[in-house]
């Protein structure tokens, strides 16, 4: 399992809970999170992420990674603040976990 603050992932079972409540996550969602979780601390380029969590490299201006990244915050508010946004260039986790 994988865990951030209140935030546990089970891989296994692909299950995500936070406060012990049931998150329902798409499966890209999923691997998005499993990857920032993985990588907590590193700054993310847009592009890894298409890369590694989508699985194709494409260098043209597409909206997918902010879109999954909103959609992350929006399902898990512990997230809001923890997922940084660095301009320009893509998303961080800060390596600070909260209560």
């Amino acid at each position: 399992a994988l865990h951030f603050g209140a935030i546990e992932m089970n891989r296994d079972t692909h299950t995500v809970t936070d406060g012990g409540h049931d998150v329902k996550l798409t499966a890209k969602e999923f691997l998005l999170l499993q990857y920032f979780l993985e990588h907590r601390g590193r700054v993310l380029s847009r592009d890894v992420l298409l890369g590694d969590v989508w699985g194709y490299r494409y260098t043209g201006g597409t909206r997918t990674v902010d879109v999954h990244v909103r959609r992350l915050r929006e399902k898990l508010p512990s997230l809001v603040t923890a997922l940084e946004t660095v301009k320009q260039f893509g998303y961080k986790l800060t390596d600070v976990e909260g209560p």
